[in-house]
């Protein structure tokens, strides 16, 4: 199926019952988001998982991107086999870039943008790559072979929302690869922008809620999820034996938007946007007049991290 890059063609089919196509392009080691977002993808019964991208990222334990992006490919395969040990899904796992990009004009080849081409070709029907980490290898595979975009919605979790701190779109995933982040505001494809700050940020939960639902419930997986949530936010603090701190879980919004988007979040078209050079909103010039993208910025938490936990344990992990 061609979208024929009409933004109403392509919300009629994210509204619509059919199974979706994804590529889930992900700097898993950076965080604890990206895992649950991995096992909620995976367990949905109406998300297709083509395949899986380890994106790079840099931190300040972590400053080559070469490294991180190593990490995650290695936390990805990890998170995959405890979601399906036996193997039975059949979900390829591809390492990414390397580096950042340098520019707007010179993709950077890799196993996965590769990949991602080849599927992309392979499949008759529409696919959305779920870009949850930074962008680098969605815009590659994009400049590397124009003609996907046709086939192509991107989902990004990035950026900010309109109005947050003056139009700052300086947020994790954007900051890392603004030159990527440029490429697909500007390239054409078909982009879903689902905003950090005033956006996903409401996608919180808490060690207590995540080892409720999951811990000795929901497998390796579940015992996994409870354990790096409670190292990445500690135990307790100055002693309390209770710890209520909230921990946001940005990326699982690109799962729920496709998941059902009628219950948990909605569809707005724009007039579409890209960025300065130094990361703020600006309007596309005006030879892009008329192109559009979706932006979505509401998303009901308490719906979401319902269908979560609810998927995690109707999948009987063991």
């Amino acid at each position: 199926m061609y979208h024929d890059f009409n933004m109403n063609t392509v919300a009629e089919h994210i509204r619509s019952d059919k199974k979706k196509k994804v590529i889930l392009d992900t700097d898993t080691f950076n965080e604890v988001d990206d895992q649950f977002a991995i096992g909620y993808a995976l367990l949905s019964d109406n998300i297709d998982v083509l395949a899986m991208t380890a994106a790079p990222f840099v931190s300040s334990s972590y400053p080559n991107p070469a490294d991180g992006m190593e990490l995650s490919f290695k936390e990805l395969v990890k998170v995959r086999d405890m979601v399906d040990p036996d193997g039975k899904m059949n979900i390829p796992c591809y390492r990414g870039s390397t580096r950042f990009m340098k520019n707007t004009i010179t993709p950077v080849r890799s196993e996965a943008v590769d990949n991602i081409i080849r599927i992309v070709h392979e499949t008759d029907d529409i696919v959305y790559i779920a870009a949850i980490g930074a962008f680098t290898n969605v815009a590659s595979a994009l400049m590397v072979d124009p003609s996907i975009m046709k086939k192509v919605v991107v989902i990004m979790i990035g950026a900010n929302t309109y109005n947050y701190n003056g139009g700052n779109c300086n947020e994790y995933n954007l900051k890392q690869d603004r030159a990527a982040a440029k490429i697909l505001f500007e390239c054409g494809v078909p982009l879903v922008v689902l905003p950090a700050e005033g956006g996903t940020s409401q996608l919180y939960t808490t060690n207590a809620e995540i080892c409720y639902y999951l811990k000795d419930q929901a497998g390796a997986y579940g015992n996994y999820l409870c354990e790096i949530v409670a190292g990445y936010e500690g135990e307790s603090r100055d002693g309390n034996i209770c710890n209520t701190r909230e921990r946001i879980i940005w990326d699982i919004a690109a799962i729920a938007f496709l998941k059902d988007v009628k219950r948990f979040s909605w569809i707005d078209i724009h007039p579409a946007r890209t960025i300065t050079d130094d990361g703020y909103w600006r309007f596309l010039d005006s030879s892009a007049m008329g192109r559009e993208m979706i932006y979505s910025e509401v998303f009901d938490r308490c719906e979401i991290m319902s269908d979560f936990f609810t998927t995690i344990l109707n999948g009987n992990l063991k």
